[in-house]
């Protein structure tokens, strides 16, 4: 399923919210992804990954069950989990940086909204999106009160100019939780590799025409 009609398939279970200039989001139910064709971090092995998605704080992993009095487990994941805040060694941000052109497509699943949770975005040095848990808990019908029994998936969608490099999750006060983070490696359109295929011919051909003509030109 292409990544508009899953927003589309979304947006009917959900709200879409337009959050700024190429950068979509809506919340639906679950503790996963509904999106196909997602890479999903869970942080399960007990290590944050290393390599396309790269994350800048170990302090940021909580194992399970975590504590309810600084980082609560995300209702119905009963696994390890991301959380920032500001005591017991997490860290009040941490990000997660991502290889290559960035990704098109990236969700999470988060625990116990509170006003004080907030993800930032950026696409190279430019940030392209913040909001607050007051934004995203609005996008699941739910209030960012804290409440820990509340539990839903966010999910962001770039369009064809906007790629997502980096997300920073951020928290001054005791915490904002997530797992499951998922991503779609961003990829050039198909439009960019014909234009490729076809500038390396015409390239090739050129290069053709004056090997010919520097033969004629010897003989």
């Amino acid at each position: 399923m292409s990544i508009s009609k899953t927003l589309l398939a979304l947006s009917l279970a959900g709200a879409a919210f337009s959050a700024s200039a190429g950068v979509t989001y809506t919340a639906t139910t679950g503790t996963t992804s509904g999106v196909g064709g997602v890479t999903t971090n869970t942080f399960d092995d007990g290590l944050l990954p290393i390599g396309f998605a790269t994350y800048d704080q170990l302090g940021a992993l909580i194992p399970s069950p975590g504590n309810s009095g600084y980082a609560a487990q995300p209702p119905g994941d009963p696994t390890a989990f991301f959380s920032v805040g500001i005591s017991n060694g997490q860290p009040s941000s941490s990000s997660v940086t991502f290889g290559g052109m960035g990704v098109s497509y990236f969700g999470y699943y988060m625990g116990s909204p509170d006003d004080y949770n907030i993800v930032t975005m950026y696409s190279g040095n430019t940030m392209v999106l913040q909001i607050n848990g007051n934004d995203m808990a609005a996008a699941a019908h739910r209030m960012a009160n804290g409440n820990q029994q509340v539990g839903f998936y966010m999910n962001f969608f770039t369009d064809s100019g906007t790629t997502i490099t980096k997300v920073t999750f951020s928290a001054n006060q005791n915490a904002f939780e997530s797992d499951n983070h998922s991503y779609i490696s961003a990829v050039p359109e198909p439009e960019i590799f014909v234009m490729l295929l076809t500038g390396l011919g015409l390239l090739g051909l050129a290069s053709r025409r004056d090997k010919a003509e520097d033969n004629e030109k010897f003989y």
